[in-house]
């Protein structure tokens, strides 16, 4: 028997697999697909397949620009809870870490497809039958504007996860002062199970 075996799968498909249809794509992935897909018709009626590539050509410098801040991010979050925060997460009936570590992956996932899909349609799109070009072009945005706006998401789920460190910390500083009482799990924020002490 391996032994990586018992050990937790980890991966971008996984994560996206384990989340909910709604906690995917709302509102993240409706928006992307209104402003994305909607707003790439307009484009690609009004411009030529070279105006396209630079374009994508200026998306792929951006995508790896945002690959770079997620994975930053992704790599200070395993780095920095303290064991305390990390016991609290590990209670939650949703996962735990792993659960609270998913969107990141899935923010990663995107960027690297962004990365990947927008330097093939830079190097081969005007080679593409036209229908595969406008759909690959189409394609793109809606990876963009959603990996755009799941970075947004990811802030907004860092800051909660901020305060919750900070209440944590009081907490602590409080357990230290009267030994003997200890706090009681909080709800943490994304997670959909309440947990007790």
């Amino acid at each position: 028997m391996s032994p990586d075996a018992d050990l937790p799968k980890i991966g971008v498909w996984r994560a996206v697999g384990e989340f909910k249809f709604k906690e995917l794509f709302w509102p993240e992935g409706l928006c992307a697909l209104v402003i994305g897909v909607g707003g790439s018709i307009p484009i690609i009626a009004t411009t030529k397949v070279v105006d396209r590539a630079a374009a994508a050509g200026d998306l792929l410098i951006l995508s790896g620009a945002f690959l770079a801040v997620v994975f930053t991010a992704l790599a200070i979050l395993v780095s920095l809870p303290s064991s305390s925060y990390l016991r609290l997460l590990g209670a939650t009936s949703d996962g735990g870490m792993r659960r609270f570590l998913d969107p990141f992956l899935i923010a990663v996932g995107t960027q690297i497809a962004i990365v990947l899909l927008a330097l093939t349609y830079r190097l081969v799109g005007a080679d593409l039958p036209r229908w595969i070009e406008h759909a690959s072009f189409g394609l793109i945005s809606f990876l963009f504007i959603f990996g755009l706006l799941d970075i947004a998401a990811l802030a907004r789920q860092l800051v909660r996860h901020g305060l919750n460190r900070a209440e944590d910390a009081a907490d602590d500083q409080l357990d230290q002062g009267h030994p003997g009482q200890s706090t009681s799990l909080r709800r943490l924020p994304g997670s959909t199970g309440r947990t007790g002490k």
